[in-house]
């Protein structure tokens, strides 16, 4: 159409350019074919609709209407195409916008597209390190679950009614239900044992106890396994999974009972997770059996725990192993997971404290403001220098893209060849830096296992040459317990039969901590072992022992030690002191029981100085004690009694004497659990700074009364 042709809109441009002009609303809608068939179909749809309200619907108005919309979607769309057209030519005319929507394209288009690929991959990242969270957290409840059903197991070999296995089981869940309060603990016949024989206590509303013990399981061995909710009332209470544990109690061919432990992935347990790692827990994804076979997964009518979805919130399936527990057969069930990346940035962030109140996750997210803006100031100079400027950014991006990607996978060993020396190259330099600490830190982190691997394999050593079981011998009892302060330590204590009528006693504190203490330890069981069978008095055996460790130890090196010997027939107890702390006594025979410090006088032990060894068996005091029945006898190491608290106040020795007397009525190891919690109590959750040990001995209160002489 000529500009001047009437009806067209004159705009004013360059006479060296001829615009296509601004068509006007006329000649759109009545000069072309696109309008006339627009204005066609909007007209009969109007028809059409006011003949609909006067006969009604029918057919034919139907397949008219729908021929109409389609006029108006062929007309209007031709009509939108040719004023696009006209517009581009116009907008485009100018270079200034012809750069301004090149830069776009060139700028701002592949920022936007970078920005949604790391944000993908950051959504991406953020679920998949909280589904390893959540399987992490679920490890730690299957391991919890297992020391629960192993402890309870060794402690009910010890009971000898029904009434002790039932008060031990409503202890362990009272314990156990201040951390998982839906905890459920069974005891259950196995190996052909009668039915009839089950205890149970705790909720047991995630479902039923368990009566018996499978098959596959009794193959297997004991072991936490995680089940389906089969259970309509437990799916209704919010159990999502079950972590069902099981020990018993004995060897796996003898055991007749099996305790069963049920920790339940319920509203509880769920709310913990949520607690410590900011990630929600939702439901679980049905599985149906094929061909109407029941299916080792298929989860409790109404057993969907229901989350509100919200389009702000990320939502993952984390697919997770379990286990029929009638069958063994094992398949996979999704748990639905929503993360909050505020939540799970901070708790990876806030322990990395720099100072002045920041973390390193604010500092982080500095830098993150820093780089964006000087990207932004990047992206403003590659407007006025050029493709060849945005080619360089671009491929230095590429390049740090490649080298994270290559760390994501693993591979340390790329380094991001360094171009430029502006920030492109600081920034490559600082990557590289930064794999190469990485490096060096997964090499210190493989030495630092193995070591940890080691140090727990000498602790288990350390703990088979300690006494393990009480030792009853007539009406008195003996029992021993150390709590280490390092992996490994070196206290000392051992109860061994010297003859038919005679036990050794000895307790001792190698000086240090560590390694060398515990060699020192070891060594001094096999001194203790053979010499005790030669030397009949405590003194004579500490003055033998001294000998030999004086000529063997170190100079800075000593030991302390309280030996005694305990005559069974004359109920007398001997020792010996060598620098050690003093003996309890508590003579229960009196109106008022009350303890009593036995210090006899010694030096220390293995002390390479001549004036001391001389003076060793001239200052050694050899003490005997007669035990009465109800007498209750205590030896410890330094230890217990200067324990700290976190204002360094010392637990001392007369809290421990207040502490024996108050539990004296107790059994021997059951009174060391209680001289252990009173020092944990004291101590308030403070360092514990030094070994603890001791040995408990007891006459039992209804013994007959030994004469003097006798």
């Amino acid at each position: 159409m000529p500009p001047d042709s009437p009806g067209s809109v004159r705009l004013e441009a360059p006479p060296a350019h001829d615009l296509l002009p601004l068509p006007s609303a006329r000649s759109l809608l009545l000069q072309h074919w696109a309008g006339r068939v627009l204005l066609a179909g909007l007209t009969a749809r109007v028809l059409l609709a006011l003949a609909a309200l006067a006969t009604g619907p029918t057919d034919a108005l139907d397949t008219l209407r729908r021929l109409a919309t389609a006029a108006v979607i062929v007309g209007g769309a031709v009509v939108l195409w040719r004023v696009s057209r006209v517009l581009r030519q116009r907008l485009l005319w100018r270079v200034r916008r012809k750069l301004i929507l090149s830069y776009f394209f060139i700028g701002v288009v592949p920022a936007a597209l970078i920005f949604l690929f790391f944000l993908i991959v950051g959504a991406l990242t953020l679920l998949s390190f909280s589904s390893y969270l959540v399987k992490e957290k679920l490890a730690d409840l299957q391991a919890q679950g297992r020391v629960y059903a192993d402890m309870a197991a060794v402690e009910l070999q010890q009971a000898r009614t029904t009434a002790e296995a039932r008060d031990l089981l409503a202890r362990k869940v009272s314990a156990g239900a201040r951390t998982y309060p839906g905890m459920s603990i069974a005891l259950v016949p196995m190996n052909g044992a009668p039915r009839g024989e089950v205890l149970v206590d705790g909720a047991w509303d995630h479902g039923t106890a368990p009566t018996t013990l499978p098959e596959w399981l009794v193959r297997q061995g004991p072991s936490a396994v995680v089940i389906p909710v089969s259970d309509e009332a437990g799916a209704s209470a919010g159990a999502r999974l079950i972590v069902r544990s099981v020990s018993w109690l004995g060897a796996a061919g003898t055991a007749r009972r099996a305790v069963v432990v049920d920790l339940p992935l319920d509203d509880a347990a769920a709310g913990v997770i949520r607690e410590e790692t900011g990630i929600r827990l939702g439901g679980i994804a049905r599985s149906v059996g094929a061909g109407g076979n029941a299916d080792p997964c298929a989860f409790a009518e109404g057993g969907e725990v229901r989350m509100e979805a919200s389009p702000t919130v990320l939502s993952w399936v984390n697919f997770l192993d379990v286990t029929d527990w009638d069958t063994g057969s094992s398949c996979k069930l999704g748990l639905q997971i929503q993360p909050s990346l505020t939540h799970v940035y901070r708790r990876i962030t806030e322990a990395q404290a720099i100072g002045g109140g920041m973390s390193f996750g604010q500092v982080l997210l500095g830098i993150l403001l820093i780089i964006g803006s000087l990207f932004l100031v990047i992206q403003t100079v590659a407007f006025v220098m050029g493709v060849s400027l945005a080619r360089s950014i671009t491929g230095s991006i590429h390049e740090l893209f490649e080298g994270t990607r290559r760390v994501q996978a693993e591979d340390l060993s790329h380094r991001i060849r360094v171009r430029t020396r502006d920030q492109f190259g600081a920034l490559a330099t600082s990557f590289n830096s930064m794999v190469e600490t990485i490096e060096e830190l997964l090499e210190q982190k493989v030495v630092k296992e193995r070591l940890q691997q080691e140090l727990q394999l000498a602790r288990d050593i350390q703990t088979s040459l300690l006494p393990s079981e009480t030792l009853r011998r007539g009406d008195v009892t003996l029992a021993a317990a150390c709590r280490p302060a390092r992996e490994i330590g070196g206290d000392y204590c051992d109860f061994f039969p010297l003859d038919d009528e005679r036990i050794g006693l000895l307790v001792a504190d190698v000086s240090g901590k560590g390694a060398s203490a515990a060699l020192y330890m070891a060594e001094l069981k096999g001194l203790m072992l053979a010499l005790s069978k030669t030397h009949q008095s405590p003194r004579a055996l500490l003055g033998e022992v001294n000998r030999v460790l004086s000529a063997n130890m170190g100079r800075t090196s000593f030991v302390t030690m309280t030996y005694a010997v305990l005559d069974l027939r004359r109920r007398t107890l001997t020792h010996a002191r060598a620098g050690h702390t003093p003996l309890i006594h508590l003579r229960a025979g009196e109106a008022f029981p009350r303890t009593r410090l036995l210090a006899p006088e010694g030096l220390v032990l293995g002390v390479r100085m001549e004036s001391v060894r001389s003076r060793f068996e001239g200052m050694l005091k050899e003490h005997t004690l007669t035990l009465a029945p109800g007498d209750v006898v205590v030896l410890f190491t330094d230890g217990i009694s200067e324990a700290m608290n976190g204002v360094r106040d010392l637990y001392g020795e007369d809290r421990l004497c207040l502490c024996v007397e108050e539990h004296a009525a107790l059994e021997p190891d059951a009174l060391c659990d209680e001289i252990f919690e009173s020092v944990h109590e004291f101590a308030d959750g403070a360092e514990q700074h030094d070994d603890m040990t001791m040995i408990v001995l007891k006459v039992s209160a209804g013994a007959a009364v030994i004469e003097a002489g006798a």
